[in-house]
């Protein structure tokens, strides 16, 4: 065999792959993506995805609302609901392959960033709103293109698509040249058959690294993809990826399906050349996998495995895929262990005929030493499993961090000024229905525009929250249990007035008619919840993960419950914030933010009823006093004491216009500065005391933010006896 021969055809064989690969990648990027035609079929076909169809739904919309006039957040539902109506009309589809064409421009012809923006979007838009509420159509802006995506033109995706287009013309010459080095690298092999085998490993191997590198630029694309409105990180990050596979998927299929044949083609060359009875083979796995006579080891083992996917199943589909990859990472281990101890022990490569048929005198026969290796593997394989799962029960996920040291705190709150403030000389900013958000989907007649958990992030520590009962019906929407909370839907119109009971009927029906089969939750609400809910466990479960990534920060909650204590308990339990509550002193000062901090304890829970039996549940109005909200508006009764007595330590300001829907644009008259400091102004003046909390409506459109820093500042001036009594 002439060495040289077999080094010039394992040269060739690797050139073959590589030009091959190459050609492939610059053949796909000139027939899908450098002409504008499949390209436009590329974002039309992203379109019928539902993640990119709920992220370009969500970017128009928020498009809509911050352009058009501040009253349409109250409508955001109907906006939304008539936005992915028309995402799956030919007229959008439309508008979209004109865009697409417009970014295939920048994208292979300019070095900018790719921008895809929908322009023409009103002329399909306001005939749909027209349809249902012409009020709410002549709302909309006479300019809106909502910026579905942006590609910049510095990332590594960007670079590989331009640079292959740049290389596109040469995908034919670089495929032949790859079928040439092929041919060449057949012929000089002295072996052939291990030339095929060669062959067939490169391929795999090849097509192996050219996904490795498609899934980095992937990555790398989804990585990069930014939060639009009230999609989570996640969220964006699956119409990224959704997005990315609609133009490259196919180029991923014909990698694999490269690897997949190199590997057929070296097994099936290997198994030819090995004579392997496959039928015996088989029925050997089947024997290691279900047989009854295995050795009891052999049986304990397998009977944990089968345990462990058990168990793994009941955990739900996450923990199994992360098990079956340690799995396998362990069984393969063990396999090529296995597998170099049998090279070094097997003496000879090759052997004649005769002994492949016959063996070695006195050696033992090959069938039980191949069924032991089979089973030692599998009940490794089976081990592994076990310990992953044991590893996953064991754990659990991360509990609550260790609280930091006094003296390693730095700030609280935000400000190092505050850290060693008592409860009742801080001021918290907060908001009022902190649920009732319109970026959140099924939200109607919303009090906020942002979610809580963007609320948290822009510095928001107080949540006012309203527990109820609700049972989830046949259409999927949530039936609010009036019964069980005890109340009728004549006691909700007086309370939210008729408009708001009939609002709800035209969505979900009568109020009274809740689904017997269905299963009771407790549920986020504004007193109905056919006009909005969340469920409060999700709710308490981002709360979790703040407190967790922000470990100086302390959060009241304020509940205005219709549901049992124990119910509400429960929910704050599951959720996992048990380690966080804290149990405020009845008699006596107030703890300070570090303090509270510094005991782990740093989430204060507030009842507007008695509480419950836990003893962080704690009824409201033994520690604070808050302020008439009918009266705001009325001058010289800016700070009228509602309930709690003047002992309580801390004063809740509310402030919001106390109206059905909630009117943005008057919420945001009344959310200014210097409305806001006359309002606590008139507090030191009535109740000898500046507020500790401040709750207001769309705190995005005001200043609350500000108010509450400039407060804290400053200072709160020591409270005045008797000036309220």
């Amino acid at each position: 065999m002439d060495p040289m021969r077999v080094r010039a055809s394992i040269a060739l064989t690797v050139l073959a792959v590589v030009l091959g690969l190459t050609g492939m990648g610059a053949g796909y990027v000139s027939w899908r993506l450098a002409e504008p035609e499949p390209f436009a079929d590329s974002a039309v076909a992203a379109l019928q995805s539902r993640e990119v169809r709920v992220a370009v739904s969500e970017q128009v919309t928020l498009a809509l609302l911050e352009r058009g006039s501040p009253d349409l957040v109250a409508w955001r539902p109907l906006v939304l609901s008539a936005v992915e109506a028309v995402l799956e009309t030919d007229r959008f589809e439309r508008v979209l392959r004109r865009s697409a064409f417009a970014a295939h421009e920048v994208l292979f012809e300019g070095q900018r960033d790719v921008v895809l923006e929908l322009e023409q979007t009103r002329d399909v838009l306001v005939p749909a709103i027209e349809a249902v509420a012409p009020e709410v159509a002549r709302e909309i802006p006479e300019e809106i293109s909502p910026r579905v995506a942006e590609v910049r033109s510095s990332t590594a995706a960007t670079t590989v698509v331009r640079a292959a287009d740049s290389a596109s013309a040469a995908a034919i010459p670089l495929l032949l040249a790859a079928l040439a080095a092929l041919v060449a690298a057949l012929w000089l092999a002295p072996d052939r058959r291990r030339a095929v085998v060669r062959v067939g490993v490169a391929l795999a191997a090849g097509g192996a690294l050219a996904l490795v590198a498609l899934a980095a630029l992937r990555a790398q694309v989804v990585g990069r993809a930014e939060v639009v409105g009230v999609l989570s990180e996640q969220d964006a990050r699956a119409a990224a990826g959704a997005a990315w596979d609609a133009f490259m998927g196919d180029l991923q299929g014909w990698v694999l399906a490269a690897g997949l044949a190199g590997l057929a083609l070296a097994g099936g060359m290997l198994i030819a050349e090995a004579r392997v009875d496959r039928a015996k083979a088989l029925r050997d796995a089947v024997g290691v996998v279900a047989g009854g006579t295995l050795p009891r080891w052999a049986h304990l083992l397998r009977g944990l495995g089968l345990a462990a996917v058990g168990a793994l199943i009941l955990l739900g589909v996450e923990p199994l895929l992360g098990a079956a990859v340690v799995t396998l990472g362990g069984l393969l281990a063990v396999l090529g262990l296995a597998e170099a101890l049998s090279v070094g022990a097997a003496g000879p490569a090759r052997r004649s005929g005769s002994e492949r048929g016959a063996g070695a005198p006195g050696a033992a026969p090959r069938g039980p030493r191949r069924r032991r290796v089979l089973l030692a593997a599998g009940g490794s394989a089976a081990a592994v499993a076990a310990v992953a799962v044991a590893l996953l029960l064991a754990t659990g996920g991360p509990g609550a961090p260790d609280p930091p040291a006094p003296e390693a705190i730095a700030a609280c709150n935000g400000s190092p000024a505050l850290c060693d403030r008592r409860l009742d000389e801080v001021v918290f900013a907060g908001t009022h229905n902190s649920m009732s958000a319109a970026d959140r989907p099924g939200w109607f007649f919303a009090n906020q525009r942002r979610p809580i958990p963007r609320q948290l992030a822009d510095g928001i520590r107080l949540l006012m929250i309203d527990p109820h009962y609700g049972v989830v019906d046949a259409q999927g929407r949530v039936r609010t249990d009036l019964a069980r909370e005890g109340t009728t839907r004549n006691r909700v119109a007086g309370e939210l007035g008729v408009d708001a009971v009939r609002a709800a009927e035209r969505l979900a029906g009568r109020l009274d008619l809740v689904p017997a089969d269905g299963d009771r939750e407790v549920f986020l609400c504004h007193t109905l919840c056919e006009l909005g809910a969340e469920r409060m466990g999700s709710t308490l479960t981002e709360l979790r993960g703040f407190l967790e990534r922000n470990p100086t920060e302390v959060v009241v909650v304020y509940l205005e419950s219709s549901v049992d204590p124990a119910d509400v308990e429960a929910e704050f339990e599951d959720a996992g914030l048990e380690p966080y509550l804290a149990e405020l002193p009845r008699d006596g000062e107030l703890p300070t933010l570090r303090e509270l901090i510094a005991s782990g304890e740093r989430l204060i829970v507030l009842d507007e009823d008695d509480g419950g039996d836990a003893p962080w549940y704690q009824p409201a109005f033994l520690f604070l006093r808050d302020t008439r909200i009918d009266t705001l508006l009325e001058p010289g009764t800016a700070c009228e004491p509602a309930r709690g007595t003047p002992e309580s330590p801390l004063l809740l300001l509310n402030h919001w216009v106390d109206r059905f829907p909630p009117p943005p644009s008057a919420n945001r008259a009344v959310a200014g500065r210097e409305t806001l400091l006359r309002r606590v102004r008139a507090c030191r003046d009535r109740l000898g005391r500046t507020p500790n909390m401040i709750a207001v409506d769309f705190y995005g459109s005001g200043d609350l933010l500000a108010v509450v820093d400039e407060l804290n500042r400053a200072g709160l001036r020591p409270r005045s006896k008797g000036a309220d009594e």
